[in-house]
């Protein structure tokens, strides 16, 4: 009886044992998996990706920021870039939110002039090449002006609606306006450089949508509205109207002639 007993416990003993072994073992399966998951995800995250193709409007909505946005909600301009519009919270719906990464340029209006450009901006849509010629497209209005004393010497620049740093586009006429320097680089561009420092930072996306609004049949825009959302976090927001202005400067906005503003009828 005595014997069967420690034959027992010693049975007992072993099978805790190896129950023991067992477990070590498939934790440290699970611990080798779990590393391989994680070096997968990271090789992931510096993964290269194609630019997408040019898409067109037709099969998405465009949105609803033309409903919800006139040019009577902008005061006149007093000697900043930009204006916040709508409390600086974009018109984009919950529909419209998407982590699917592209860009897509709206057909030009009966007059040719450019209506508008939407992308959800991810690491996808970063240009991997340096920004080509675009020199070719002439865009309403173009009816430019050197003087000496502007960044550039030119007063009117090709400005694109979503920026090349952005979805690398160059020249696109849907894409490029008629745009002073004065909105091309103190209205636009801390606006488009934040999208991207945010979008390298993050690997995330930004649902962005840029609008030229032209007063009438004129061929050169009041200015443009940049709307930006992040869609990941709530990190990246803004909605603003660019004054398509240059300091010092008068504008005929039905043509696009130009000259400075103290000089002599």
């Amino acid at each position: 009886m005595k014997r069967g007993t420690k034959r027992d416990r010693r049975r007992q003993y072993a099978i805790r044992r190896n129950l023991k072994k067992a477990s070590c073992v498939v934790l440290l399966v699970l611990l080798v998996l779990a590393y391989i998951g994680i070096r997968k995800q990271e090789s992931a995250g510096t993964q290269e990706f194609p630019v997408p193709a040019l898409t067109q409007t037709e099969g998405r909505d465009p949105g609803n920021t033309a409903a919800e946005f006139d040019l009577d909600m902008v005061p006149v301009y007093s000697g900043r870039a930009y204006v916040d519009i709508n409390g600086d919270i974009p018109f984009f719906t919950k529909e419209e939110m998407t982590e699917e990464a592209f860009h897509e340029y709206w057909p030009l209006d009966e007059l040719g002039r450019c209506t508008g450009a939407y992308a959800c901006v991810g690491p996808e849509t970063l240009p991997k090449q340096e920004r080509g010629d675009i020199s070719s497209v002439k865009p309403t209005g173009w009816n430019t002006n050197r003087y000496s004393d502007i960044d550039g010497e030119m007063l009117f620049n090709r400005c694109h609606l979503i920026g090349h740093l952005l979805t690398g586009q160059d020249a696109n006429e849907r894409n490029l306006i008629t745009g002073t320097r004065y909105m091309n680089v103190e209205g636009m561009l801390p606006f488009e450089e934040s999208v991207v420092r945010y979008v390298e930072g993050t690997g995330h996306h930004v649902m962005y949508r840029v609008r030229p609004y032209f007063d009438g049949d004129n061929l050169v825009c009041a200015g443009v509205l940049m709307e930006a959302r992040s869609v990941e976090d709530p990190r990246v927001q803004f909605c603003a109207f660019c004054y398509n202005v240059q300091p010092g400067f008068e504008i005929d906005y039905e043509t696009g002639n130009n000259r400075r503003a103290n000089a002599s009828d």
